[in-house]
């Protein structure tokens, strides 16, 4: 086999819009135990046939956030 022939082209990364951008951003901030509940939270979302309960539940989480509050930083933007 002839190495120089080996196609080591990686794939392209997805092309997200902003907000998609920010939100990965603060995904890749995280430490990877939180990585790893994030992306099994999103697995459950989409392996769910009925995803308003999820919904409904991670809505009133982010509710119980007091994102005014001067201690606050959204892993997210920043701010």
């Amino acid at each position: 086999m002839n190495l120089t022939s080996i196609d080591t082209k990686q794939e392209e990364p997805a092309i997200m819009n902003q907000d998609a951008t920010i939100v990965f951003n603060g995904f890749l901030q995280l430490p990877n135990l939180e990585k790893l509940a994030v992306v099994e939270a999103i697995n459950d979302y989409f392996d769910s046939n009925d995803r308003e309960p999820i919904r409904a539940a991670a809505d009133e989480r982010f509710s119980q956030i007091d994102t005014s509050s001067a201690d606050f930083h959204c892993k997210c933007c920043g701010r």
